[in-house]
Formats: structure tokens, sequence, C-alpha cells
């Protein structure tokens, strides 16, 4: 390929790539895994907590922007599968560290 086409190529690109439209995306699914995470912290539930995600997401799209996808969702409830994951790991090695009583 020449130099021409793959500037012509990445300039298409980059022009169709708008990056407000990637803020908005990320900052929806901060603000969805923060809401998921506090309510997986109150009701220690993590199954309601991954399940609440994707609606999370859905309401937030649909007030932020009017539209979401189907893989936006899917990647909201991964993220969140990824936290409670991590905090269930943090609690784990919390408990195994604790001193132990001989009594």
């Amino acid at each position: 390929m020449s130099a021409a086409v793959v500037r012509w190529v990445l300039f298409a690109w980059l022009n169709a790539f708008d990056l407000e439209f990637a803020r908005i995306i990320l900052e929806v699914l901060l603000v969805t895994s923060c809401i998921s995470t506090i309510i997986f912290i109150l009701t220690k539930n993590q199954y309601i907590s991954y399940l609440s995600s994707a609606p999370l997401y859905y309401i937030f799209s649909w007030i932020g922007h009017g539209f979401t996808h189907l893989i936006l969702l899917v990647l909201s409830m991964t993220i969140q599968a990824g936290i409670i994951l991590l905090i269930n790991r943090q609690s784990k090695k919390l408990l195994l560290n604790e001193p132990k009583d001989n009594i």
C-alpha cells in the first residue's frame, strides 16, 4: 500500500472516531460501575450488583445520548464482574492475614 492510501485510511478513521463520544461512554461506564459497587456494598449480594449494572447503564446511556448498544451493556456487566471479583479477593486476603487468637 502506498503512503497516500495509508494516510487517507488513517485520516478517515480518526474523523470517524469522535473523542467526545468515547468520553461520554467511559463516563457512563464509570458512573454505572460506581453505583453497582455501592449496591454491592450495601446489599452484600454480588448477583444483584452484577445484574443491576446492565439496566443502570441502559438508563444512563438513554438519558445521556438517547441510545445504547448491546456490546456496551455486556461491557458494563463485565466491568462490574471484575470489580466484584476484585472486592472478593481483597476481602479474602484481609481475612487470611488477620491474626488468630490462640486461646
